[in-house]
């Protein structure tokens, strides 16, 4: 019974860790798609103002806001690299990889053409080619958002799945262990008479 009792403690404990630990990281990982669809969002708003025809500065002015926000945004994926719990396939992490990578140059040769005096040709291609990649960006980043709550939904069934499982071990142990002792102490108390 001792046995039995440390080792369903030690079940039970192991479960409470892992609980804790996939919780802390799911959130984590949360948040941290939360701040890149942030930066994302950021940057729509600097392309639709950059696009607006009664702004009054030049392309390049909006340089510092975007190294600001590919510092952020480059951070925030490094780190959800890090501590996401959902499986992605690498196919996945390869596109969205690849369409960041894509996205910022595109960003820098928008920034040099407009640097050469080529302001109307910079504006068409942030309205054709860099909206659509912030967008698809945009896409990649939500999907990724509700995989893992999906991936949240599943861990809180399994992890229920094994607290019903350890409770019905539990109850069958303590039923076994009580019919042990009434048929030991019949067979005492039997063998006291006699």
């Amino acid at each position: 019974v001792l046995a039995y009792s440390w080792y369903v403690s030690r079940q039970i404990a192991g479960l409470r860790q892992l609980q804790t630990d996939l919780t802390d990281r799911n959130r984590r990982d949360s948040l941290l798609l939360l701040r890149i669809q942030g930066d994302l969002n950021q940057l729509a708003l600097a392309m639709r103002d950059m696009l607006d025809p009664d702004e009054q500065y030049p392309i390049s002015a909006w340089r510092a806001q975007f190294e600001r926000i590919q510092t952020d945004l480059d951070a925030a994926l490094t780190e959800q690299g890090q501590v996401s719990v959902a499986r992605r396939t690498p196919e996945q992490t390869t596109y969205l990889s690849n369409a960041v990578s894509q996205f910022w140059d595109t960003a820098a040769r928008i920034f040099e053409m407009a640097d050469d005096g080529h302001e109307a040709d910079a504006r068409a291609q942030v309205r054709e080619t860099l909206q659509a990649r912030q967008a698809a960006l945009s896409t990649s980043v939500a999907r990724f958002l509700v995989q893992n709550n999906e991936r949240e939904a599943e861990t809180a069934a399994q992890v229920q799945g094994i607290y019903s499982a350890v409770q019905s071990q539990a109850r069958w142990f303590l039923l076994a262990t009580l019919a042990a002792i009434v048929m030991t102490s019949a067979i005492l108390i039997r063998w006291n008479r006699r």
